[in-house]
Parts: C-alpha cells; sequence; structure tokens
C-alpha cells in the first residue's frame, strides 16, 4: 500500500500541472517569476513549492487519521468511473467548479506573496486527483508516509512550474503545454477508469 500511494502520488501530482484549468495561471505564474530579479523569482518559487507541498501533507495526513469512510471496493470503482466520465464531459461542457482557495482561511491573506497564494490553491481539475490520492492515504492508515505522500503530489505538481521559471517559456514550450492541456484529461480518464477496472478484479 506504501507504493501505490507514493506512485499514485508522484503520477497525479505531475498530470495535475498539465489539466487545462491548471496550465494556464502556472504558466503565467512562471513567465512572471521568469522575469524577475534572481532573488524575488527564487523566494516565488520556493513560496510556492513549501505552501503547497505543506498544504497536501497536511490535508493526505489528516485522511490517514481520520481512515477510510465507507470506501468499499463497489464505491471505489463507481466514483473512479464517474470521476473519469467527468473528465471527458468537461472536454466539450464547462462545468462552474470553484478553485479551492485555502490561503483565503489566512489572517493578513492580502500581503501574501502570489507563489504561497497559488501554492495554497487547487485548481478545480485537480481536486479529484487530489481526492483520489487522500482515499488511498485514508486506507494506508500511517500518516507519516500519507503526508510523505502529500509533499510528494506538490512536489510533482510544481515542477514543471519551477522549470519553465528557470529556463522560461518560448513558443515551442507554449506550443506543447497548449496540446498537453488539450490531451491530458484523456489520458487521465484512461488512468482512472484502468484504476476502477484494477480495483474490480482485486475485489
Amino acid at each position: 500500500m506504501t507504493a501505490a500511494l507514493l506512485v499514485t502520488a508522484l503520477v497525479l501530482g505531475a498530470l495535475s500541472f498539465y489539466e487545462p484549468c491548471t496550465i494556464a495561471t502556472h504558466t503565467l505564474f512562471a513567465a512572471r517569476a521568469h522575469a524577475a530579479p534572481v532573488g524575488e523569482r527564487r523566494r516565488a518559487l520556493v513560496g510556492l513549492v513549501a505552501s503547497r507541498c505543506a498544504l497536501l501533507a497536511a490535508l493526505l495526513g489528516l485522511a490517514a487519521v481520520l481512515g477510510p469512510v465507507g470506501v468499499s471496493a463497489s464505491v471505489a470503482v463507481v466514483a473512479l468511473g464517474a470521476i473519469g466520465a467527468v473528465y471527458l464531459v468537461t472536454r466539450r461542457v464547462y462545468l462552474p467548479v470553484p478553485h479551492v482557495e485555502v490561503y483565503r482561511l489566512v489572517p493578513g491573506r492580502e500581503r501574501l506573496p502570489e507563489g504561497v497564494r497559488l501554492g495554497l490553491t487547487l485548481p478545480a481539475c485537480t481536486l479529484p486527483l487530489v481526492a483520489i490520492t487522500a482515499a488511498l492515504a485514508a486506507v494506508s492508515a500511517k500518516p507519516a508516509v500519507a503526508a510523505a505522500a502529500g509533499a510528494l503530489f506538490g512536489a510533482a505538481f510544481s515542477a514543471p512550474t519551477i522549470w519553465h521559471a528557470l529556463t522560461g517559456l518560448d513558443p515551442s514550450r507554449r506550443a506543447f503545454l497548449s496540446k498537453a492541456a488539450a490531451t491530458t484529461p484523456y489520458l487521465t480518464t484512461a488512468l482512472l477508469w484502468g484504476g476502477a477496472a484494477w480495483v474490480w478484479q482485486a475485489a
């Protein structure tokens, strides 16, 4: 279970950056950070990674402490199948699901740096990916491992932003990211349906 949780956190964390509702805000942040002086850029990236990893470590650690709540194999299969279908539907139909802006709960949020605000925001299209990882964390019932998985998810989610902030975004990269945003929901759906099939066979 530990290996499955860590691998899931790594894969879904990396996918999170390339989801359509995420990629635009993060590439904009990366472009601004790239144009900033080195010290300012470093602070922005550290703020992003530290806040995101801390948030996800706390969420997954809490899920492990609480444990599974009615997550049977049949429930997991239905949930994975339904979430995969939603990703397909959103390629054609806009669903008004808001981002979860955790930073709004922080006193003095108006003074928080942009990187910290971004790190403390869970974009709408990443919420199912976080929820799936949290469900695995709950089943694991190992808070320390779950927290480590949360930090890994956050690091994988943030890694492309860091890369583009350090190296810049030329037209060829922007074209690749545009294609990735259009393709990733299909890959995500395939992974979710594959996971549903695996759970069904294992049950």
